[in-house]
């Protein structure tokens, strides 16, 4: 059986509002770095196909499931540390 810490339910949602933001930041920073330096990207090759190519058809969309899977980890962490409403 897991253990629980007892915490403040406003500790809960602070926690949840700062992943929120990170992994949004994450997100705006992904997608305007591969949109604005496209030009650049497309001067270096991965399998043949430039990299600004490779990134729009397949690596931003891999980078997208890993924020909803970081995300999905890092709540399932948050949520183990906050009581269940029951017990409070």
């Amino acid at each position: 059986m897991l253990k629980t810490r007892p915490r403040h339910p406003a500790s809960h949602w602070q926690s949840t509002r700062r992943l929120t933001l990170g992994l949004l930041l994450i997100w705006f920073a992904l997608t305007f770095c591969v949109i604005f330096f496209a030009r650049e990207l497309s001067n270096v090759s991965l399998f043949g196909w430039p990299l600004s190519f490779y990134m729009a058809a397949q690596g931003l969309a891999l980078g997208y499931l890993l924020i909803v899977a970081v995300y999905t980890w890092q709540m399932k962490r948050i949520d183990q540390h906050q009581p269940d409403r029951e017990q409070q």
